[in-house]
């Protein structure tokens, strides 16, 4: 049985795990009798990607928000400019 798990999932490392190699390690392990105690400490997919999505767009808007700001600042400061000549 080690010998079968080394072999098909010796890529499953305890962190940052691609998806594909913790779906395998489910699905392997999908019929427990209390899966909430076998799985107790792994990465809710679902939760993990719907995560990624949101780190996302919220880095867009960051972009977004910062390159707006930059644009005031520098129109800001050359109107400042002009005004005091």
């Amino acid at each position: 049985m080690e010998n079968y798990l080394n072999e098909n999932f010796g890529s499953v490392k305890p962190k940052n795990s691609s998806e594909e190699a913790l779906q395998r390690w489910r699905r392997l392990y999908g019929i427990v009798k209390n899966p909430k105690r076998s799985f107790p400490f792994t990465a809710n997919l679902a939760k993990r990607s719907e995560a990624e999505a949101i780190r996302r767009s919220n880095q867009v808007s960051f972009l977004l928000k910062g390159s707006l700001n930059l644009k005031f600042l520098i129109t800001s400061t050359l109107t400042d400019w002009l005004k005091l000549k």
